[in-house]
């Protein structure tokens, strides 16, 4: 028998007038809040305009099935998204973390920015797209893909929330998984105004009070022009290093060299961390290797007339006010080309599929 004045040990217990009383222990996932599929399911709709507000998905996933003749706006991030069997609807995506996967759709419209991009079985669909990897296609056809182009308040912080940069965008790199022998499943659209011609605002009130607009010297992604290459165009390489102020210097960037040149294009943008030897091939020195190491770089293969000159002059103008280099331009057009190739060589083996 145990002495009458052994301690009792406690674990997890609380002893009330010589009762013994075991406390349930509590785990992170009983305080979660229960989740209704239906609040994240748009289905079997048509001839209605519905949405979503900004801070109602909250990086959920989201369903959208069976819709006809309908506009539909996910105004918030989102976690992974499907499209299944819709047809000559108007579609907005907001900044997607994963993969957004299209099956069995047609004559959509569909503005997206996500992780991962896939269509299965859909034809004589709009794609207006911001994706971080490769988009890629199966059993679809008559595809056409732009850049997306939007803005609204509160859409820069779902980026963020999403995990999402807007400088990495290859909307315009598709891989087809069926193509067709003699035929062209996919095709790239690059003119700004395709979009405002196929793609509809909201118009009742609730969704209409977002604000969004579709200019694109306010959207939130960079307009790039996409595939195929820059040719025989003056071309040039303007790379910005990692700082508190890298993203705000990059649109300002953007801003002052249209103001410049009006026709200039940018063809191109990335986001992506560069190692040691690959910026040795790219600068051919090592005086950037303590840059490079602050983060990742961004970066943009600009085209236009006497496009070097006023892309150095805009950057000499930025490293001159913080007094160290915080914008890399490709000194002459005899060595743009090469820089150029190299880099984004360097940057495509850095996304999977």
């Amino acid at each position: 028998m145990g002495c009458l004045h052994a301690k009792i040990k406690k674990h997890d217990t609380e002893q009330e007038k010589g009762i013994t009383i075991e406390v349930p222990k509590t785990y992170t996932w009983d305080k979660k809040e229960k989740v209704n599929p239906a609040d994240f399911t748009i289905e079997n709709i048509s001839n209605r305009e519905i949405g979503r507000l900004p801070g109602t998905i909250s990086g959920q996933q989201f369903i959208i099935q069976n819709c006809q003749a309908s506009q539909i706006y996910l105004f918030d991030h989102i976690n992974t998204i499907t499209v299944d069997d819709c047809s000559d609807c108007i579609i907005f995506v907001g900044p997607t973390t994963g993969s957004l996967f299209l099956r069995d759709c047609q004559d959509c419209v569909v503005m997206a920015a996500c992780g991962q991009f896939r269509t299965r079985d859909c034809c004589k669909m709009d794609i207006f797209l911001l994706c971080q990897t490769q988009p890629i296609i199966e059993a679809s056809a008559k595809m056409r893909f732009g850049c997306f182009q939007a803005f609204y308040p509160q859409l820069k912080d779902q980026f963020r929330s999403a995990g999402i940069s807007v400088f990495n965008n290859n909307w315009s790199n598709i891989h087809d998984f069926t193509p067709v022998d003699g035929e062209t499943n996919w095709s790239c659209v690059s003119q700004t105004t395709k979009l405002s011609q196929v793609f509809k605002l909201p118009e009742e009130d609730e969704l209409k009070s977002v604000g969004m607009t579709l200019d694109h010297n306010l959207s939130i992604v960079p307009y790039t022009y996409g595939s195929p290459g820059y040719g025989s165009q003056e071309a040039a390489l303007v790379i910005m290093f990692c700082d508190e102020s890298q993203h705000q210097r990059a649109m300002k960037f953007i801003s002052s060299l249209k103001a410049q040149v009006v026709d200039c294009k940018i063809q191109h943008s990335r986001e992506v961390k560069m190692e040691a030897t690959d910026a040795q091939r790219v600068f051919h020195t090592s005086e950037y290797k303590s840059a490079i190491s602050q983060g990742p770089v961004i970066a943009f293969l600009c085209l236009g007339n006497d496009i070097t000159q006023v892309c150095s002059t805009i950057g000499q103008e930025m490293n001159d006010a913080s007094g160290n280099t915080v914008v890399y331009v490709t000194s002459d057009v005899n060595t743009s080309n090469k820089q150029i190739d190299t880099f984004f060589s360097y940057a495509s083996m850095t996304m999977t599929m």
